[in-house]
């Protein structure tokens, strides 16, 4: 998981700026699991945008979850908050 950790934060980095807008625009970030990778969605234009996406994580539901979480966690050490699909639908809604 280290791997992960060390590619998670390297994305991070590279995409605070969107992250940071997105944040402040829909109260947070939504991340999900994608084809064994993890994405982090935004928004653009009221419309879902993924802001990044990791390398293959697992096809193993629990090893995506746990990936899942520690990109959260290493999302709120930036400040960005990650929020649920349906707090982020509302969000976007509202947005447009």
């Amino acid at each position: 998981m280290s791997s992960f950790k060390t590619e998670a934060s390297k994305l991070i980095k590279t995409h605070l700026k969107e992250l940071n807008a997105t944040a402040e625009e829909l109260g947070g970030v939504f991340i999900t699991g994608v084809e064994g990778t993890v994405a982090v969605i935004g928004a653009d234009g009221g419309k879902r945008k993924i802001i990044f996406q990791t390398s293959f994580v697992s096809d193993d539901v629990n090893k995506n979850l746990d990936a899942q979480v520690e990109m959260q966690d290493l999302l709120e050490e930036e400040g960005i908050e990650a929020i649920s699909e349906f707090d982020f639908n509302l969000a976007l809604e509202e947005s447009h």
